[in-house]
Parts: structure tokens; sequence; C-alpha cells
């Protein structure tokens, strides 16, 4: 639409009245007049203030003066005031607009294509400060925006480069890549990918006005460019530091493994196409400093727009420390616009990339939930491990008989056995499978017999079964040793009450526990007395049982814990959520730290409730280096780069009471590491697939390690090599067995594994990474 329609257009929103045109110096003598003639065209009364060109006006200085001519001229809430001009005037005239008298009238006249496709939309206004670009704005949308392309015909080459670059940040964001390709081709009308744009930007706009969400992706490229205009005292154009700052968050997302190579260098082949200066030319350490008023910054990160695909992108949290690093090797590489781009190995992203496999802790709880939930959990894992197999065949089986499960609300009227038959639960070697089910099943008053592998009958269960029978439940254990659950005529099953243990041998009986007792008809209470080790899991069971509807009260000190179960709760269905595994990163993290090249590690919780987290507390004791980067949109989307470490520090008390799994990794890394290192309260190690203290031991001594058994824990004083060999089948402990795979990195000979495939049970897997990495080559699968 022309500019001589600026007149109608306003006399649809205000018939009378005075409308202030607020323009710039540059821009007044081409197009005020005929605005002005238009406007009074349509018996308005127009005023019109004229403001010095450049980003400098954009302060509270001429904010003041323009408040000030408003009332001058006694405009009230009823008339308006049009922004003339481009970014600067339409932000600082829409700031005016959206506060005096809190709010008048605004409408939007874009001369430059970096204002019409980016300032005048979205309802944005704002002025800068001496700390930083539009700290001070608010939103006030434009009753319309006027695009006349007849108006950009003034441009110069420079000014038109400033929003060629916005055109280019919104086809980086666009959710698709017609946009981009349309850049690249050449052949592109400008009104149309001026609508494009708009239309781009309005979505964002409005699925988050407010700017609090998703609206944040506006922000691509622009953290480092209003960094670099306020180093530059504004002397670079808003597009051309944007275009610098797509560039750098081209980089930093390849480098960082969030793109491809193919994205990243489209993307500065497109700058480059358009004749983008790419460099940059302040110190690292200044930028960073400018980036920390960035008002997108959160505590001592700043949330980073970064590319996934053309099109496609991503919010990060990024800390300001790693930014500062990354700008460093961004400057030494785009010294001049012509080095646009880099091949080979990234800067700072491990080569080597792998993703954790799902938290075994979780999965098996959200099986569980679900299914009390009167829900069916849809197992889409490509390759689940035998554990989860094991609780998953067997709440399927539960579920089907189960008939008196009513929207997750269990009744015992009749205290039959649903389906008629006994259930036989195969609890392969999952002492989860057990220890969770083994209440549950009472909880229900089904009959079962639950069979159990020859190394789970020996694992620890009695403190669970005689509580369990305390409070009514027939629990039998035969001969053999399978465990059975018999459903008494004229017994309700379990009855609810108070439960008490003294150290228990597993906090597994607790969790199990925890998803029986709210469906019982009363309340019930848990006593745990003495030490609780591994008490973090079954904060992951209060985690899961919260998300399902399940509230319980709990309270702890130094050697007593306390959990209240209110009776005649309903499971709630919920979406599953699965996170990474941190048991199982910590052999991939081993596999980063003990070899040639750094890994990444992909999927992984950060924060997390899962104990073995501490792996990377131990990691860096040992003298590890491990970057962390959390994911602001997805905490279970974090990831870890583990850094080669040839200097490994020993560490002298290792707590292993809370992160059992950890052990065998750890004990392998003390092995190499100078100094002695003691693993402390490991005596539950002997009651898992195999007694791990001895198999630690005996594996890593043949391997030529110094490590001495004890009762409750492992001492292991560092050598410089492992000149020792191995053959055997690792116990049949999928945990020895990835230990075993892992020291094929720092051992001389070749290790031998015999019945490798028992890594199934947790990790199935692991031999496959493990090639598709590169870090077999020392390991023989006999």
């Amino acid at each position: 639409m022309k500019l001589s329609k600026l007149g109608d257009l306003i006399h649809e929103y205000q018939n009378q009245g005075t409308v202030l045109i607020i323009t710039d110096t540059n821009v007044a003598p081409l197009y005020l007049n005929e605005a002005v003639f238009s406007i009074e065209s349509s018996s308005l009364v127009c005023e019109s203030c004229v403001i010095p060109a450049g980003e400098e006006s954009k302060s509270f200085e001429t904010y003041i003066k323009i408040i000030e001519y408003a009332s001058l001229i006694s405009l009230t809430r009823t008339d308006g005031i049009v922004a003339l001009g481009g970014g600067m005037v339409g932000d600082i005239a829409g700031f005016v607009a959206a506060t005096y008298m809190r709010g008048i009238n605004f409408y939007q006249v874009p001369t430059t294509l970096l204002a019409a496709v980016d300032s005048s939309v979205g309802g944005k206004s704002a002025i800068n400060t001496c700390f930083g670009k539009n700290l001070v704005g608010a939103f006030h949308k434009a009753k319309f925006v006027l695009q006349d392309t007849t108006l950009l015909a003034s441009e110069d080459d420079y000014v038109l480069m400033d929003g060629y670059a916005e055109i280019i940040k919104t086809a980086c964001i666009s959710r698709n890549d017609e946009l981009f390709k349309k850049l690249e081709s050449g052949n592109f009308d400008i009104q149309e990918i001026i609508d494009d744009s708009v239309a781009v930007k309005a979505y964002y706009v409005e699925n988050d006005e407010n700017d609090s969400e998703i609206r944040h992706t506006l922000n691509y490229g622009h953290t480092l460019a209003h960094a670099l205009e306020k180093l530059s005292n504004y002397e670079i154009g808003h597009g051309h530091a944007v275009a610098k700052g797509i560039a750098f968050t081209a980089s930093l997302s390849y480098d960082m493994g969030w793109c491809s190579i193919d994205c990243r260098d489209r993307i500065h082949a497109l700058l480059d196409k358009f004749g983008y200066d790419l460099s940059i030319s302040f110190p690292p350490c200044d930028i960073a400093n400018a980036m920390e008023s960035d008002k997108k910054r959160s505590g001592n990160g700043i949330k980073f727009i970064v590319s996934s695909d053309i099109g496609q992108s991503q919010i990060k949290l990024i800390s300001l420390a790693q930014l500062g690093e990354i700008l460093v090797t961004y400057s030494e590489i785009f010294t001049e616009r012509a080095a646009i781009s880099h091949r080979g190995a990234p800067l700072f992203a491990p080569a080597k990339v792998v993703s954790a496999p799902p938290s075994k802790s979780y999965l098996h709880r959200e099986i569980i939930a679900t299914m009390l939930s009167g829900n069916e959990f849809n197992l889409d894992d490509e390759e689940p491990s035998e554990d989860i197999i094991a609780t998953y065949e067997a709440v399927k089986q539960i579920a089907e008989h189960a008939s008196s499960i009513k929207t997750g609300h269990t009744e015992h009227s009749d205290n039959s056995a649903a389906g008629g038959s006994k259930l036989s639960i195969d609890c392969k070697e999952s002492g989860t499978t057990l220890r969770f089910l083994l209440p549950v099943v009472t909880a229900l008053g089904l009959d079962a017999n639950f069979m159990l592998s020859e190394r789970l009958k020996e694992r620890p269960i009695e403190q669970l079964v005689i509580q369990l029978k305390r409070h009514g439940a027939e629990i039998i254990k035969d001969s053999a040793g399978n465990i059975s659950v018999a459903n008494v005529p004229g017994c309700r099953g379990l009855s609810p009450g108070e439960f008490t243990f003294v150290n228990p041998e597993s906090s597994q009986f607790i969790s199990g526990l925890l998803f029986a007792l709210p469906i019982l008809d009363g309340d019930s209470i848990i006593h745990v007395y003495d030490k609780f080790e591994s008490s973090s899991y079954a904060m992951i069971t209060l985690d899961v049982l919260n998300k399902y509807g399940i509230k319980i009260e709990y309270t702890h000190e130094k050697k007593y814990w306390r959990f209240k179960i209110h009776g005649n709760q309903s499971y709630r269905f919920t979406s599953i959520l699965s996170e990474g595994d941190w048991s199982n990163a910590a052999f991939l993290l081993a596999l980063g730290a003990l070899g040639k090249t750094p890994l990444r590690i992909k999927n992984l919780p950060l924060p997390s409730k899962q104990g073995d987290i501490k792996v990377l507390d131990l990691l860096e004791d040992f003298g590890i280096t491990v970057n962390c980067y959390t994911d602001i949109v997805d905490n279970r989307s974090g990831m870890v780069d583990v850094f080669p470490c040839r200097k490994l520090t020993s560490i002298p008390n290792v707590d292993a009471s809370e992160s059992p799994d950890l052990v065998p990794i750890i004990a392998l890394i003390a092995s190499i590491a100078n100094g002695t290192t003691v693993i402390n309260n490991a005596e539950r190690l002997r009651y898992k697939e195999s007694d791990r203290l001895a198999s630690i031991c005996s594996v890593l001594k043949a391997l030529g390690a110094n490590i001495t058994e004890m009762e409750d824990r492992l001492i292991i004083v560092g050598t410089e090599k492992l000149q020792g060999a191995y053959e055997g089948d690792g116990y049949g402990d999928h945990r020895i067995i990835m230990m075993i795979a892992v020291s094929s990195l720092v051992s001389v000979d070749m290790v031998k594994i015999h019945g490798a495939s028992a890594a199934a049970k947790s990790f199935p897997n692991f031999f496959e990474v493990l090639h598709k990495l590169g870090l077999d080559d020392n390991i023989e699968l006999v």
C-alpha cells in the first residue's frame, strides 16, 4: 500500500483529533510532507517531531523531549502517533506511544527493509541505556503497518544489507527451509520475502506475545550482535552485526554438536553471497563482558538461540565462560571475510558423539506407574535392556489379570485372583522387577509365582518379605528359591499399617512399597532406621509417583527416614518422559577420559535425581576435564564433553553407599591414577549380579592392577599401565563386562570377553557403540 493512503488507514481508527508523526532527519526531507498531506486530507490535525538520525537518538533524553512535545500540543489518549522511519524511529516512537497517557494509538510506516521485516512487527518498543541496547521498553502493538516498498528505494546498500541480514535470520528460524532456499537461489521478489519474513515473525509473536518462551527464537544472532553494536558505539549497523551473530551462531551450533557441517556451511555461504564481513575485531573478553547485560541472560548463562538444521532452531542455555572460550577460537578463524568456513575436525565439539541409553531407573518406575493408572506402556525404545523387558512383560501380565484395577484404584471386596489363573512372572536377573512388583502384586490381591535366575535367588529379599507377611501377605519361598504369592480366601491381602526397616539391604524394598501402599484402603507409614543407602533411588520413585498424582510425605533426619502414605489414592496417567541413564553413561564418560580423543555424551539430564550423576564429581576429582551443557528447554537433553587425561590423581576416599553401580568403572580409573584410592561402604556390591567386590578385584588383578579386596571396600594403588591380560566371561555381570571393555583402552594386551551379550542386561548395544566410536580395536569377543 502506498504512503498516500496513510490518512485513510488512520481514519479507520480515529476519525478526529491529532496525529503526531515522529521521524528523523534522514527521512523527513524525503517523505514527511507526503505523510502530512495524506493525514490532513483525512480531516485530521497533523503535527511532526523530527529527531536526529542515528542510534544515539534512541535514548532517555530524546524520549523526554518527545513526551514534552506531545504534552505541549495537548495530545490525548484518543489521538495517535506515527513512526515514519527505520527501526530506531519505530522503537522510540512505539515506546512513547506505549507510555504516554498509559498508551495511545500507534501506527507504523517503515522506510527501511530492516524495519519492514523486523522492528515494525511484533509490538516491541525500546530505548537504549549506557549499559546496553533495548534495556528499557514496553509491548505496544501498532494498529497497522503500512508496507510501501517504494520507500526502500532511498536506502543505500549498507542500510539495505541491514534488512537482508534480518531476513536471513528469519530464514534460519522459519521452521522450514523454503525462505532459505529462495534466498540461496537469488530469484525472489522483495515484497514476497518481506511478506514471508513478516509471517514467520507473526507466528512467534502470536504464540508468545509477552516474549517469555518461543518468541526468544527471534533473538537468533542478536545476542552477539547487540554486544558488537554496543562496543562499536553503534557504528556497526544492526543488520551487519546480526550477520556476524548469525555466522558465529552457525559455527557455535556445529562446534557444540547441535547442527551438521552442511547446515553451518550453507548459512556461512548465504551470508557470503550477500557480501557480509563476518570478522570480529573486538577482543573476546570484551564481547563476553558486553553480553553480560543481554536481556536474555539467566544467572551465569545466556539463552542462546542455536541452529539444529536449515530453518530449525533451539533455545540453549550457555554459560558466559563457554561463550568467551568459543569467541576466542571464532576470532582466530574469521580473521577476514574470505575465511567463512573451516572443514575437518571441530574446534570445540568432540568429533565422537554418542547418546546415553534411557535410564533404567526411570523406565522401571514409569512402566509400573502407567499400569497402575490403568493404561498401557508403549515400550518404543529400539533396544530395551533385559531388565526393562522383564518388568515390561511382568506388568503386561499383571494388567491382564488385575481386573480389579479401576482407574488406578484397587478394591479387595471379592479378594479373588483376577483372570482365574496364577500369574507366572519371570524376573530373569532383574532384582528391580522382583522387589518392585512383589509388594504391588500383594496389594492387588493376585496369585503369582515369581521365577528367579540362580543369581537372583541369592540376592537379598528377606527383609521385604518379612514386612509383607506382617501385613497380611501370603508369601512362600520354595525349595528351589522361587517366590510365590498366594491369595488366601477370606484374607484381604496386603493391609496398610506401619512398615519398619533397619539398615535395609536395598532401597528397592522401600520403592516397591511406595508403589503399592497408596492403593490400599488405609494410611501407611514406612520407617527406615540406621543406614539408608542408595536413598537417591527412593527419591526417583517419589518423583515418578508425584508425576502420576500420588502424594507421599516424608521426613529425613540423620539416621531416620519416615514416609507417610495416604491410602485410597489413584494413579493418573501422564506423559512418559525418558531421560538418559547416568549409571551407563559412566562407562561412556570413561571411554573419553581413558581414550585418545574427546567424547561427547548426549541425552543426559542436567540436573538429575539419579544418584550416579555423582560420576561427574568423581571424574573431576581424578583430574579429568568434563564440560556440561544444560538444555534450557529440556533438562533431559543435556550433554557432557569429556577429555582424555594422562595425569590421573587418586581419590583418597570414595563413598560408594549412594552410587554402588559406579564402583566398577571408578575402580578401573583408580587403577591407573597416581596414588592410592580407597572405595568405602561397598559391601552391598557382593549381592549384585556377581559378588562385584570379588569380581572387580579378580579382573583388575589379572590386568595388572594393584588392588586389595576387603570386606566392604577396595584399596587400589595406581600404576602407570595395566601390563596384564584378561580372558573370561566377566562373571556374567553386565557392569563387570563393560568395565573390562573400557579397560582395553589402557591395557597393554588385548582383552578377550566371553559371553559379552550379558551386557544387554542394562546396555544392549554397548559393543555396537564401541565399534561405532572406533574404540574396540583391543577387544576380542569370544
